[in-house]
This record gives structure tokens, C-alpha cells and sequence, in this order.
């Protein structure tokens, strides 16, 4: 993954072999075309988006852009936790549903059926020209479409010198997802976000931290890196389950690596199912590379490091056991029987803040689909704050009871099973993610 966004000097820009022909003077701002017309067509193409969680209570809400017939693109992070998607612009809403993921590079394409909108012309340029005008273009509330003149004021290359990022002068917040669109109306990035301040360069309109973007060059390979990504997590036959009877000892597992750390190919197949709804999903964690002491699980919706510690979780695969997780994980450090533990955090997808005490109870055997294993009974017990109905973000909330059991088996340093329940007034869950075969491909 590229380096924290650093805006790039022009002199910085032309020691770069790979964008050195695209840096240019500063645009001046009196030439081009007349934005207000570009502004008035590229609105058209531009979109809310909104994640829906359990009950279809609202998680994020962002913009998206109309790129094809049915088709257009967000920033994934958007979607993190979500398990419904809607696309809406004043009053008219559409079922929308994801059809192929970049985490990585934070670009997603959702489909929508029967759905008519124009579409944006997407540049396949390399890089826009320093100093560029560009027009910033969101519809986070579903009301109706903010647009907000800027400059490209930052250009950032990845270690290979390929353009990664795109800072503009833009200051338009919550406009992740929303396009960023130059003065002749091509969509040039969408945009992820605010960048960590306007130190080393150009401030946006009113102080405000500039804005970054994704190059929209990088949309054309979304579909081709998404299908290769489902292709590695479906890969290889799944192994014959052993017998609910095997004891402890028999349990069928594929065996870690000399040194602890788990290998590429490596895979744990989990089934989560709704115990209202009797819904039920296959989840898979898929190690697709190690970066030194870290582990690297489908495409960087989740990193963990070499002793099983959660990183970083950006997309909540396994509902919420991802989507709650504390801070490392739901197993502490040093676990053991008896201890007890206090935790108070944000959650990693949603943002919303969960009060809870830990506790381990003594050593037992627990058989799942993937064999029996000695585990560690982790219970937790407190309240996490849920968004009312409609709200979301730094919206109204509610605090609500929550308990969680996480049953760890420390041979396969991995929850071998995790049930979780709350209920509110809004939305309720009661779900449990189970261990139904480990392998490495």
C-alpha cells in the first residue's frame, strides 16, 4: 500500500521519470471552458450511496458516479460493513449490489438494474496537469448535488512512480466517493477523502485539509482485479469435513508454518448465519500475501500480524466479528483463564462506540464443521451506541445492550466460533460465525 498522502512539489514532481512529461505551469484560471456549464452536466452523473447493516439500519452514506449503463463506481470504504446498498437522489431510491471490489485501491463498482442516468466521460489520461481546474462533485445526502471549484494542487507516485493520489484545493466535505471531474467534464479520480492537513502544500477554500483522490484511470482495471480476487478465494476443492465425533487430538487442520506465521494460500472458511432470519453466507479469510511481520487477508480487508493480532479491518467480511471488533482483536494478549478485561473503543467499520468487559472462562473442547478443538470460552458483556433510524455517522444514537462469545483455539491462534446479539429499537442481531474447514490452497 502507498505511503501516507504527502502533496508533491512541481520541482519534486519533475525528478519523477514516469510523470515528468505530465507536469505543466499552473493553469490559468480565467481559461478553459465555463465551469458552471461542465458543472451543470457532470451533476447528472452523480449519486448518493448508502450501507445498510442488519435491518437495514444505516451504516455510511457517500456518493457514487454514473460510468455505464447500471453501473457505477464508489470508494469501497463506503461500503465497509455493509449488507445492503442503495443508490438514491431525491426521492427515488434503487436497489444497488456490488459487482466487483479493489479494496486495495479503494475503488468499487456497484450494478443497479433498470437504472438510466448519463454517464461521465472517465479519463484514461496517466495524470491531470498540476494547478489544473477541477470541479470536486458529491450528493452524500441524497438531496441534491454540491459542486465546489478547485485546483490539482498535489500529485503523489507510487514506489513504481505511477501516479497513486490526487490532492486538490477543493474544500467539499463528506465527499467520499464523489467524482473529481476537470474543466472539460471527464471524471480524473474519485474522491477518498480529506487529506491529513494543507502542511507542505496548498491549502483548500477556507483552511480546510486539501482533498485527495483516486485516479479514475485505475477504473477500468477494477473488474479485472475484483474477479481475480474472488478467483483466489474460491480456489481449490474443499476437503472432506471429519466426523462432529473426532476427538480433540484428530482435529483436521492444515499445519502452521515452522516459524508460527501463517502462508500465502492459506484459508479459513467460516459460515455466518442469521439466527432470525435463518439467512446463511460462506465468509473466507484468504492469506494473499505477508509483508514482513504482517499478514495480508483478502486483497487488505483485513491485517493481521504474525501472532493473529488484528492490523487494520476495512470491510466487515465476517459481519460482527469484523464489524465490532475491539482494538487487536477480540482475543486480548497473554489470554488465559480467568482474566478480565475492559474495553472501550470505536469500532472499525462503523465508527461507533462499544463499552464492553471481557472475560475467559476455563479450558474446554468445542467441535465445529472443521473439526474439535481445545478452546478458551472469551464472553463479553456491555453496551454499543446504535444509529436511530435514518441517521448515521455523528447522527442520534442509542446505547444498547451487547454480549459477544468469541470460543479461541490457540493451536490455530483463530476464533473457531463467534456469536454476538443486541437489540434495539431500530435494528437487532443475532448471528454466529462458525469454523467449517481450514486449508491451504
Amino acid at each position: 500500500m502507498p505511503s501516507p498522502f504527502r502533496p508533491t512539489s512541481l520541482a519534486t514532481l519533475l525528478a519523477l521519470p514516469t510523470l515528468a512529461a505530465l507536469a505543466v505551469p499552473a493553469v490559468a484560471q480565467a481559461a478553459g471552458p465555463d465551469l458552471a456549464a461542465v458543472r451543470a452536466r457532470v451533476s447528472a452523473s452523480v449519486y448518493a450511496v448508502r450501507a445498510l447493516g442488519a435491518n437495514e439500519a444505516p451504516l455510511a452514506a457517500g456518493s457514487a458516479v454514473v460510468i455505464g449503463p447500471g453501473q457505477l463506481v464508489t470508494a469501497c470504504q463506503v461500503l465497509a460493513g455493509a449488507r445492503a446498498i442503495s443508490v438514491r437522489r431525491d426521492n427515488v431510491s434503487y436497489g444497488a449490489t456490488l459487482e466487483a471490489p479493489d479494496i486495495e485501491r479503494d475503488l468499487c463498482l456497484l450494478r443497479v438494474a433498470n437504472f438510466q442516468a448519463p454517464a461521465a466521460s472517465v479519463s484514461t489520461s496517466a495524470a491531470p496537469a498540476f494547478g489544473q481546474r477541477v470541479l470536486a462533485v458529491a450528493s452524500a445526502d441524497a438531496s441534491g448535488v454540491t459542486a465546489v471549484e478547485g485546483t490539482v494542487s498535489g500529485l503523489q507516485a507510487g514506489p513504481d512512480g505511477k501516479l497513486v493520489r490526487i490532492e486538490s484545493t477543493a474544500a467539499l466535505p463528506n465527499a467520499i466517493g464523489g467524482g473529481l471531474f476537470d474543466d472539460s467534464g471527464k471524471l480524473i479520480g474519485v474522491m477518498a477523502g480529506q487529506g491529513q492537513g494543507a502542511q507542505g502544500g496548498q491549502a483548500g477554500q477556507g483552511g480546510q485539509a486539501p482533498l485527495r483522490a483516486v485516479p479514475a484511470a485505475w477504473i477500468g482495471m477494477v473488474g479485472e482485479r475484483g474477479a481475480a480476487a474472488l478467483a483466489q478465494y474460491r480456489a481449490g476443492a474443499p476437503a472432506a469435513r471429519p466426523a462432529p465425533s473426532a476427538p480433540a487430538a484428530q482435529a483436521t487442520s492444515a499445519a502452521p508454518a515452522a516459524d508460527g506465521m501463517p502462508r500465502v494460500g492459506e484459508q479459513w472458511r467460516y459460515e455466518l448465519v442469521d439466527k432470525m432470519t435463518k439467512a446463511r453466507r460462506e465468509v473466507s479469510y484468504r492469506v494473499d500475501r505477508i509483508e514482513g511481520e504482517r499478514v495480508v487477508f483478502n486483497q487488505g480487508a483485513r491485517v493481521e500480524s504474525g501472532d493473529g493480532r488484528v492490523v487494520r479491518i476495512t470491510a466487515a467480511t465476517g459481519g460482527d466479528f469484523d464489524e465490532a471488533s475491539p482494538p487487536g482483536g477480540w482475543v486480548p494478549e497473554d489470554v488465559r483463564a480467568g482474566l478480565r478485561w475492559k474495553l472501550s473503543y470505536r469500532q472499525p467499520v462503523t465508527g461507533l462506540q462499544t463499552d464492553l468487559t471481557g472475560e475467559a472462562g476455563g479450558e474446554s473442547t468445542l467441535t465445529v464443521p472443521a473439526g474439535t478443538f481445545r478452546v478458551l470460552r472469551l464472553s463479553f458483556k456491555g453496551y454499543v451506541s446504535r444509529p436511530f433510524y435514518g441517521f448515521t455517522g455523528g447522527g442520534a444514537a442509542s446505547s444498547v445492550p451487547y454480549s459477544a462469545v468469541a470460543w479461541y483455539a490457540p493451536e490455530l491462534k483463530r476464533v473457531v466460533r463467534f456469536d454476538a446479539q443486541y437489540s434495539s429499537r431500530w435494528s437487532h442481531l443475532d448471528e454466529s460465525l462458525v469454523l467449517v474447514e481450514h486449508r491451504v490452497d
